[in-house]
């Protein structure tokens, strides 16, 4: 086994998305085969699933406090959120509009809030910005987005890649040293 910590609770039994995470650090091959057709939106959609004791296994797993207080950071999620689009250079993908507290005021680039709906100028250079990044930064995009629509996404991430199997963008995001920013955005997530 690696140097992964067991996911395990007392009771024997873990979360679906743990289990898919602990088995795609331990073995790619070995989670595609237990999990053939596990995507990365579903792991993203399924946080809203876990509870705080997912969260705190999760930790343990990646040996790593991933709820860890940040000093001067009030509201963590939202912290992260803009330190991963800034870090990934994420921003021509996202903005901040201001027209919410937060993380709230975060929002995809490529639509006219206003007048609810797409600016296809805008979604077309969305679209091509994303598709001309590397994988572990549209993985970082695509995760996103998913948390910001809590699931699947029909609008941004159509025609794009982002059907990566969970446990090969696992892998990439690991030998990126992207995983740790990606598993903090997950576990912080307190829903858009």
């Amino acid at each position: 086994m690696s140097d992964v910590r067991s996911a395990v609770s007392p009771c024997g039994r873990i979360a679906e998305p743990l289990q898919v995470i602990r088995l795609s650090i331990d073995s790619v091959d070995a989670a595609r085969r237990q999990f053939p057709g596990y995507r990365l939106t579903r792991l993203v959609g399924a946080r809203l699933e876990l509870d705080e004791k997912d969260i705190d296994r999760l930790s343990d797993m990646l040996g790593v406090d991933l709820l860890r207080p940040v000093a001067g950071a009030s509201k963590p999620f939202d912290h992260h959120l803009r330190h991963v689009i800034a870090l990934y250079e994420l921003s021509a993908l996202f903005r901040d509009d201001g027209h919410a507290p937060y993380h709230h005021a975060i929002r995809p680039t490529g639509y006219d809030y206003h007048r609810d709906k797409v600016d296809p100028s805008g979604m077309e250079l969305w679209r091509a910005d994303y598709r001309v990044m590397p994988d572990v930064r549209q993985m970082m995009a695509a995760s996103i987005r998913w948390l910001h629509r809590a699931g699947k996404d029909n609008v941004w991430l159509r025609r794009v890649p982002c059907t990566w199997h969970a446990a090969e963008a696992i892998a990439c995001l690991r030998a990126n040293g992207a995983f740790e920013d990606w598993a903090r955005l997950y576990a912080l997530y307190p829903g858009w």
